[in-house]
């Protein structure tokens, strides 16, 4: 999945071009490991672990090839600043809710059931969605509205916020 088109493109990163390419087969296409990790607690109380996504490589490569998701997870993307994100599934191969959040934590959109995709669905037919954050947290389908998650809520977390 390519994350924040309005920050930064994948094409200007030439090894996950390779290895994410549209054209690579669908045994080259792994899934990311990313190092750092925070809890995430939802109004009510109920917490999940997040995998921190803060430089570009991560952010763009997010959830991508990943085949299924654990239950009480997600991925927290993580900008320096509040800005217009735009977030689309390319090669990802779960459906996810995507939740924008501003500099406050509080949930200013959320985008549920996006479409999956495959490795080799075109461009032109891949998901989009956007809103204005300085976070997203992309969670499995479904979790938003399983944990009763709504526009204004505040979220709970402590990230780094990383410089420009």
């Amino acid at each position: 999945m390519i994350h924040a088109l309005a920050v930064t493109l994948l094409l200007a990163l030439p090894s996950a071009r390779a290895a994410n390419s549209p054209s690579a087969s669908a045994g080259a296409c792994r899934p990311q490991r990313v190092a750092k990790h925070a809890r995430l607690r939802f109004p009510g109380g109920r917490m999940i672990r997040v995998d921190v996504a803060d430089t570009p490589r991560t952010r763009e490569i997010g959830l991508m090839c990943r085949k299924a998701l654990p239950r009480d997870y997600g991925m927290l993307f993580v900008f320096p600043s509040e800005q217009p994100l735009n977030f689309w599934m390319k090669k990802t191969l779960v459906a996810l809710d995507i939740v924008w959040i501003g500099a406050d934590k509080r949930v200013t959109v959320i985008h549920d059931r996006m479409k999956k995709s495959e490795v080799d669905t075109p461009d032109d037919r891949v998901a989009v969605a956007g809103g204005r954050g300085q976070y997203v947290l992309e969670l499995p389908a479904g979790d938003a509205a399983r944990r009763g998650l709504k526009v204004g809520d505040r979220l709970r977390f402590s990230v780094a916020i990383p410089k420009r």
